[in-house]
């Protein structure tokens, strides 16, 4: 499998700062809570090793499907809450996001055959937010 199959990329005419903000709307308006942001390229600058791009990193979450998934088995937390990277190479802007149903089952198997296909629900959702805050 290739990266592509576990990452989902969009590239946007947005800038940087108006991509942040168009994911942090998106996701809300999809009901899904932003937990906390980093930025890395502030962070590293801070300590000494500055960035030539720009790359944010926003945590989202669904409280159903952390909770699905926590039943099933605890352990997932570790892979919780979904990032979306917000971020710029070579001038352009683009999002994107692991596919929270392709990669934990590949870790997580007993709670991926408890969970079906709601797995991939949870992408569609990732997905749809990203598409969303991409459009222009």
């Amino acid at each position: 499998m290739g990266s592509t199959d576990f990452v989902y990329i969009a590239e946007t005419t947005k800038s940087f700062q108006e991509a942040v903000i168009a994911v942090r709307r998106a996701a809300e308006s999809a009901k899904w809570g932003i937990l906390g942001d980093y930025d890395f390229s502030e962070i590293l600058a801070a300590k000494g090793f500055p960035q030539s791009e720009q790359v944010k990193s926003l945590d989202i979450c669904a409280p159903a499907h952390a909770n699905r998934f926590m039943s099933a088995e605890r352990l997932t937390a570790l892979c919780m809450p979904c990032s979306v990277l917000i971020f710029t190479d070579k001038g352009k802007t683009k999002i994107a996001a692991m596919r929270p149903g392709a990669v934990l089952p590949q870790i997580f198997l007993e709670a991926a055959s408890k969970i079906g296909e709601q797995a991939k629900q949870i992408d569609e959702e990732v997905e749809s937010i990203i598409d969303q805050a991409a459009r222009g």
